[in-house]
């Protein structure tokens, strides 16, 4: 079901290469994301290795490196217009969710593109604001 009118937050991204491995660079190949989501999995690697040590060092890049790699297979919008920014600021201050979460849910409601979210918080203001959601589990059926 992946294809170009899904838009992949990075909670997204990190459940479906951890639990598809291999089959998860062809399920988000055609889909996009945004170059914060580069940022975003890493902090969450780093939080799995070095706050809760869950994973080693050596386990930890490996993943980093095969997470670049499918960010790399995917179109990756970049939050560069300044315009953009002060739309996303003003999303984030209207509903009370973080810039990160209101870049994705700008980025979805302009490009109109269902947004892909394990998040219940921001998938309950992409309802707000007429964005489609899909959680990692109905992606996966």
């Amino acid at each position: 079901m992946s294809d170009s009118s899904l838009l992949f937050d990075s909670s997204c991204i990190l459940t479906l290469a951890k639990e598809f491995r291999g089959d998860a660079p062809d399920m988000l190949a055609k889909g996009s994301t945004l170059s914060l989501a580069y940022y975003e999995t890493g902090n969450a690697i780093w939080r799995e290795c070095f706050l809760l040590k869950r994973i080693a060092l050596d386990e930890a890049s490996k993943v980093l490196v095969s997470i670049f790699a499918i960010l790399r297979t995917m179109d990756v919008a970049k939050l560069e217009d300044e315009e953009l920014g002060t739309d996303i600021l003003s999303v984030a201050g209207e509903f009370g969710i973080t810039y990160y979460d209101a870049a994705y849910l700008t980025i979805a409601q302009k490009l109109n593109k269902t947004l892909v979210t394990d998040d219940e918080k921001l998938a309950r203001v992409a309802k707000k604001v007429s964005v489609k959601t899909l959680t990692s589990r109905l992606l996966q059926r």
